[in-house]
């Protein structure tokens, strides 16, 4: 193997949607924070009485589950000693690329901060190294310029492998990738559908998005012998 994509796939993280900037509780919460309700985060622990009205409400509004996830990923060996590439796709569509380098705020009022900017600006920082980025095209798009030799889509209803067999597969190519649904309930959209792949579950109970990645990601260090390789 050569290097992993990780990708998190309908990822419930968009700013809040022109319909449901006249509600009450969107307004309030734009105003404490000095911002206009388009700027701000989707939240459903803050939006819920309003958002569910939108259509799929109960998959949307969740960046905080994005946020555990990436600090999770990001902070694996995998990651630091640059096996890994990992890009973040929303719910609207969008795909976000994140640097290896790119270090996660501990703190979710600023990962918040910093994903309001990533969407309005297209990029953090605004100048120099951009450390996530919004990048053109879908998720099909994307895995073919990525050269992609084999895809994996993490599913509850999928064929069960267990964690190392599955890490001993991807380890069998070059340029393997795994998606990981970033959303609290419900189907992938059709546009994740639509990448094919290897459908797995490997465990017999739904798990969250941050321990899929980190039990797949810990197992392929494992697999590689990442941790046995000397300072």
């Amino acid at each position: 193997m050569d290097i992993l994509t990780l990708l998190y796939v309908d990822s419930g993280l968009e700013t809040v949607p022109e319909a449901l900037w006249g509600e009450r509780d969107v307004v309030a919460h734009a105003r404490r924070r000095g911002k206009k309700p388009g700027e701000t985060l989707l939240d459903v622990s803050i939006h819920y009485s309003s958002m569910r009205r939108l259509e799929e409400w109960w998959k949307r509004g969740r960046p905080d589950i994005l946020h555990v996830s990436l600090l999770v990923s990001q902070g694996m060996l995998l990651n630091r000693r640059g096996l890994l590439r990992t890009f973040i796709h929303t719910y609207s569509g969008v795909v976000i690329r994140v640097d290896s380098a790119t270090r996660i705020p501990r703190n979710y009022n600023r990962f918040v901060g910093l994903m309001e900017q990533l969407l309005h600006h297209g990029r953090v920082p605004l100048k120099g190294k951009a450390l996530m980025e919004k990048i053109g095209g879908g998720v099909a798009s994307l895995l073919d310029d990525l050269k992609i030799d084999f895809l994996v889509v993490m599913d509850e209803r999928g064929k069960y492998m267990s964690p190392r067999r599955l890490a001993a597969l991807l380890s069998e190519y070059s340029r393997p990738a795994v998606a990981i649904g970033c959303f609290q309930r419900g189907a992938f959209s059709r546009e994740v559908e639509s990448l094919g792949g290897e459908h797995v579950s490997i465990a017999p109970i739904p798990l969250d998005a941050w321990v899929v990645a980190a039990k797949v990601l810990s197992e392929v260090e494992d697999i590689i012998g990442l941790y046995e390789v000397s300072r």
